[in-house]
């Protein structure tokens, strides 16, 4: 337990901490995480498609959804990014232009 001190003076009370409480500072952990660096080759990269959902311009104001399978595509104003994959099912479906 943190023990206090009253000094003299102003009135102010002062805490002192023991080495023992001190918190300890790992210098070697960059994003002091605890977790061990990652290896490169476990990084997944995603290559994204921007596609327009078909229609008018009047049709395509505002927020859409489409449910494709277990796959849910958001989006705004006739817009979305997707993967490569996912905008060749909308394609096939003739959900994009």
């Amino acid at each position: 337990m943190k023990k206090k001190e009253e000094t003299t003076g102003e009135g102010t009370d002062e805490v002192k901490l023991s080495e023992e409480s001190a918190p300890e500072i790992n210098d070697g952990d960059p994003d002091a995480s605890g977790t061990p660096e990652q290896n490169d080759s476990q990084i997944e990269v995603f290559n994204l498609k921007g596609v327009t959902l078909k229609g008018t311009d009047s049709q395509k104001t505002g927020p859409h959804t489409l449910f494709i399978g277990s796959k849910i595509v958001n989006f705004v104003d006739g817009k979305a990014d997707v993967q490569e994959g996912i905008a060749e099912e909308l394609e096939n479906g003739g959900y994009i232009e």
